[in-house]
C-alpha cells in the first residue's frame, strides 16, 4: 500500500508541470487568437503579392512573358501559402511566447486583447502596418543610394589596404 501511495504522489508531482504547461499554452493559443496572430498571416500574404509585383518589374518581365511570371507566381504563393500558414506557425508562436513572457504577462496580454481598446488595435494594426512600411519603404529610397555610394567607398578602400599588404 505505500509503494502505491508513493507511486501516487510521484505521478502527481510530475504531471502538475505538465498540466501548468498546457494550461500556459492554452493562454498563448487564446492570446495568438485574440491578438489577430492568426489573421495576420493574410497581410503578410499580402506583401507577399506585392513583392511578386515588384518582381516582375526588377526582371524585366515583357508583355509576352507575363502569362508564365503570373503562373510562377500563382505557384509560389500556393507554395508559401501550404508551408507558412496558421497550423505550421502555431506551435512554434506558442513556444515563443511561453520562452518569453511569464503567466501573470500572458494574462495580462490577453485581457487587453479581449478588451475593447486591444480588439480596435487588432483591427487597425494591418492598416498601421502598411502605413508603417511605406514610410519605411520611402525613407529607403532615399537612403539606399547613400549606403551603395558608402560601400563602394569602402571596398575602394579595402582593394586599397589589401594592396598595400
Amino acid at each position: 500500500m505505500r509503494k502505491v501511495l508513493l507511486i501516487i504522489v510521484a505521478t502527481l508531482g510530475l504531471s502538475g508541470p505538465a498540466i501548468a504547461d498546457t494550461a500556459q499554452r492554452d493562454t498563448v493559443e487564446a492570446l495568438l487568437i485574440a491578438s489577430g496572430a492568426d489573421s495576420t498571416l493574410d497581410a503578410v500574404y499580402a506583401q507577399f503579392d506585392g513583392m511578386f509585383a515588384n518582381m516582375a518589374e526588377q526582371f524585366k518581365i515583357e508583355e509576352s512573358e507575363r502569362a508564365s511570371f503570373k503562373k510562377h507566381m500563382h505557384k509560389v504563393n500556393l507554395m508559401l501559402r501550404d508551408e507558412m500558414n496558421w497550423d505550421t506557425l502555431k506551435e512554434p508562436m506558442i513556444d515563443l511566447y511561453m520562452a518569453h513572457y511569464s503567466e501573470q504577462e500572458l494574462q495580462d496580454m490577453l485581457a487587453f486583447y479581449q478588451s475593447e481598446t486591444g480588439q480596435s488595435v487588432v483591427k487597425k494594426m494591418p492598416e498601421v502596418m502598411a502605413a508603417s512600411m511605406q514610410i519605411t519603404q520611402q525613407l529607403m529610397k532615399d537612403v539606399y543610394p547613400k549606403i551603395m555610394q558608402m560601400s563602394k567607398a569602402y571596398a575602394e578602400e579595402l582593394k586599397k589596404q589589401r594592396a598595400a599588404d
